[in-house]
């Protein structure tokens, strides 16, 4: 295999780790979905008992986003490997490597572009008026 395409076995591979990987996040989903909905609210005088169920709550629907950008990332993977467009990079459209994708398999990115993408998004944080926005928020 040279270092710039994936063979068959190893797009075999990566994708039946994003498929077992979107099964179980969607598996999780719907079980915190689950608890969501089955979890009695009803009656709770005690503060301690209302601020565990707070905190859980808050816990459960900051692990359902992350899963939920997660499949997002994967569903999008899997699309770019039918299509054909699987590990390039989405920017300079070079090949993104195989190291790379057996880490983070629905890269979309070089190490490179990444990097630049990363630093441009935290000079945006930085500037003041998106700073003052995040805090409003």
């Amino acid at each position: 295999m040279d270092s710039t395409t994936l063979d068959r076995r190893t797009m075999g591979e990566l994708e039946r780790f994003l498929r077992d990987d979107l099964e179980r996040l969607e598996t999780s989903l719907r079980a915190i979905a689950r608890e969501n909905r089955t979890t009695e609210k009803a009656g709770m005088t005690d503060v301690n008992l209302h601020a565990a169920d707070t905190l859980q709550t808050e816990m459960q629907v900051t692990l359902a986003d992350r899963h939920t950008r997660q499949v997002t990332q994967i569903r999008g993977a899997l699309e770019r490997l039918a299509n054909g467009q699987y590990g390039f990079c989405q920017d300079c459209e070079a090949f993104i490597g195989v190291a790379r994708l057996r880490a983070l398999p629905f890269a979309q990115r070089c190490r490179d572009c990444q990097s630049r993408a990363e630093q441009r998004a935290r000079r945006e944080v930085t500037k003041p008026e998106v700073r003052e926005e995040l805090e409003a928020a």
